[in-house]
């Protein structure tokens, strides 16, 4: 490995955790899942067990509020990963992303989700809620296949 991948790969965790919430998104969930890979936790403090379901793990709050769930058996799909955040939140980081997904054709939208065309496999769904109270950004890797 050279030294410059050796440096990536030593400050993923704290990239991770810079910028919006959306930005966490994409670096400890998003990426990941697209790449079929595990959700990023390194760096956050996990929530007592005791406090969660047998599948989902809550981590954080980030020094911005956010939190970063994980769920191994979702309502949907087979596993799941969400930043959730305090508040109202919505970037032009995350509209140009789904601007840029639905024109290339990576992603159409099915209902409140954009699903993943057939680029990948499993296919994965992503979604974003925003109320007065809180932004979810969510990501659900399914079972469809092309």
């Amino acid at each position: 490995m050279t030294k410059l991948g050796a440096l990536c790969l030593c400050l993923c965790p704290l990239a991770a955790q810079a910028g919006t919430a959306w930005d966490m998104f994409v670096a400890r969930c998003l990426d990941p899942f697209e790449h079929q890979t595990l959700p990023v936790i390194s760096g956050l403090d996990a929530h007592p067990i005791d406090q969660m379901h047998e599948a989902r793990r809550v981590y954080g709050p980030t020094d911005e509020g956010y939190l970063l769930v994980v769920d191994a058996a979702p309502s949907e799909g087979d596993r799941a990963c969400a930043i959730e955040v305090p508040g109202e939140e919505r970037t032009q980081a995350e509209l140009a992303w789904r601007y840029d997904q639905l024109s290339a054709g990576r992603y159409a939208p099915e209902g409140s989700w954009l699903v993943s065309n057939e680029w990948i496999e499993p296919r994965v769904k992503v979604r974003t809620q925003v109320t007065d109270v809180r932004t979810s950004y969510s990501v659900v890797e399914t079972d469809l296949e092309s």
